[in-house]
Formats: C-alpha cells, structure tokens, sequence
C-alpha cells in the first residue's frame, strides 16, 4: 500500500527519471487531500493520461478520478464542477474534493454514479427504451445541459457516455447527471458577455453525436451541446442512428445532412411527432443564441401527457437487479 499526501509535493531527488514521474495510484493506495485520505479499491475506468477509482472515505463510496500531473486537464472539470456546485445544479455530477500529488498526478473526487446512458441502452431490448423512459431521461439530460450553460460552460462533448444515472442509495436512482469535462469550454468573458466566433478552430466531440458545426470545424455554442443531445435523444427513442457504423466524419457528415432533407422522415421514423419540432428549434438557433430550453421542456412534456408518463414511474432497467459495485461509474477518464 502506497500513501500519496495531495496537500504537500512529493519530494524527488534529481535523479528521478521521466519515467518515474506521472506515477498514477494503483488499486489499494491512500490517498490524502488537505484533510481527507481515500482508500482506492477498484478502478472503474481508464485511459491514456488517467484514471477513475471507486474509492472510500469513512465508510463512503466516491469517484476518484486521477490524471498524470503534466497532461491533465483537470482544472477545467474542477472549475466547471466548482461553479455548479455553488449554484446548486442537480444535474451535473457533485464536486467533493481535489488536490494535486506532484510530480505524479492531480485528481478530484465526485459523487459515485450508476451505469452510464450508453450501458443502460445497450442493455435493452433492441437497445432503445421506451417512449416513458426515453421521455424522462430527455428531460433530465436536456435539463443538465441548460445547467451547465448557465455556469457559463460549454461541454461540446455531449453523449450518452457522459451521462450516468444516480444510485439508489443517495437516492439518486431516478436523476441523470452530466460529467465529464475535459472538453468544456467558457463562453462568456468577464464581463458576462458571449465571446466571438473564434471561427475555424478544429474538430471537437464525437463523430456520431458531433454538431454539423463541429463536423465544419466551426467554433462551438449552446446550440452545438443541444444538437449532440439531440441526437441522443432520437438514439436511446429509436435504437439508432443512420450514422451509427460510420468512422469517416465526412460521412457522418453528410447523413446529418440528409436527416434534415430527404431523410428527415427516416431519421425521425420511430420517434414521436414533437421531435420534429424540436429539431427545428435547435437548427434555427446561431452561434451566440440563448436556446429556448423550457420550448423543448413543453414539447418533451406534451408526449408524457399523451402517453400518460409519470416523472417517478419506474425506468426500464429498474426491472434488473439493483446496480452493483462492478457496475458502477461516475466520471471518464481523458483518452
């Protein structure tokens, strides 16, 4: 068992090689902030600069997510996070504590989650929920993006990868929150007020859920966030994209294109009429527009009315057992 103390530098002596620095904890390491020690006793989940540990702190169960000290981007999950935690968003995932272990890594800890949107669909029959569940979820990742955007993020890196169900024991079990961050951005300056178009910048997101901005590698705005989740939202409806097995973004591309001309009736085939007219709000929406986000609320909840769904009836996975630790996720690591 190893301790690292995040609330002091680790001493190194001048011989110490590039190898032996960006040292990520292992399983079974304690871990130590200015005044909390994590015991580390699984990993939920890794990647190429990090990686995230179910870990324990008087008994209770968190995420702590640690990244190699010289790659990390973990300041901006800790200031987007900070910023929500004290506006008192329930939809995104809840920042508990953070500190830095150098040369080695920096991490944070956050509220431990459920199975994630793209586990939870994949496990359904013909992967799509219901119209109640797929409705519900709608709203509640619908209502995290409005969250996030009013802390004056952006994510531009919406998916359902990113978003995680809460447990049943925090009594979180019928929420979904937002987590992830590594690609948020700020858009407004300091004075409150909407940056400028940067223009070209390059790709950012995912290839199946990216913005037809972001495929054009246009810089990106509240609109962009709405057309991933979007997409989303018409993939765990009907089970699948028209652009689901395409790697080329230009591809991609293109499908996104065509669900909008001669394949709109296709693209929205199974799903239900206001989808339509949600897709339509968020195309007429610009760069530095604010969405309407209660339009798409009102639309969200004229198909509960008409299916008659209740916000606190059961999900579809919720006939499973209940989630257990191997089952557990709560933040990504950066790939």
């Amino acid at each position: 068992m190893v301790e690292f103390d995040g609330a002091h530098s680790l001493s190194s002596s001048a011989s110490q090689t590039f190898e032996d620095q960006n040292r990520l904890p292992q399983i079974d390491d304690i871990v130590k902030s200015s005044n909390r020690t994590y015991h580390l006793i699984a990993i939920l989940g890794e990647g190429g600069y990090g990686k995230v540990f179910h870990a324990v702190q008087n008994g209770k169960s968190y995420a702590l997510k640690a990244e190699k000290y010289k790659s990390s981007m973990l300041h901006i999950e800790i200031a987007v996070l900070k910023t929500a935690l004290k506006r008192g968003a329930e939809h995104i995932c809840e920042l508990h504590d953070y500190g830095a272990v150098k040369p080695d890594f920096v991490f944070m800890v956050v509220t431990l989650l459920g199975k994630d949107l793209y586990k939870l669909r994949n496990e359904q029959p013909d992967r799509h929920f219901s119209i109640s569940s797929a409705v519900r979820v709608g709203i509640h990742t619908c209502k995290a993006i409005e969250e996030l955007h009013s802390c004056a993020f952006l994510s531009r890196d919406i998916k359902p990868g990113n978003y995680a169900v809460g447990l049943e024991i925090n009594k979180q079990h019928k929420r979904f929150f937002l987590f992830d961050f590594g690609l948020a951005r700020r858009y407004l300056d300091k004075n409150g007020k909407h940056q400028k178009s940067r223009g070209e910048i390059g790709w950012r997101g995912t290839t199946r859920y990216g913005s037809l901005k972001a495929h054009q590698k246009q810089d990106l705005g509240r609109r962009d966030d709405l057309e991933s989740w979007f997409y989303c939202l018409v993939e765990i409806t009907c089970g699948m994209l028209p652009w689901r097995h395409v790697a080329d973004r230009d591809i991609a591309y293109q499908g996104k294109m065509k669900a909008r001309k001669e394949g709109r009736k296709e693209f929205l085939m199974n799903c239900p009429k206001q989808y339509d007219f949600i897709m339509a709000l968020i195309d007429r929406l610009n760069f530095a527009d604010q969405p309407n986000y209660n339009d798409i609320y009102k639309l969200l909840d004229q198909i509960r009315e008409e299916h008659s769904v209740l916000m606190d009836e059961q999900y579809d996975w919720e006939e499973d057992e209940t989630t257990s630790p191997q089952q557990l996720n709560g933040a990504q690591v950066t790939e």
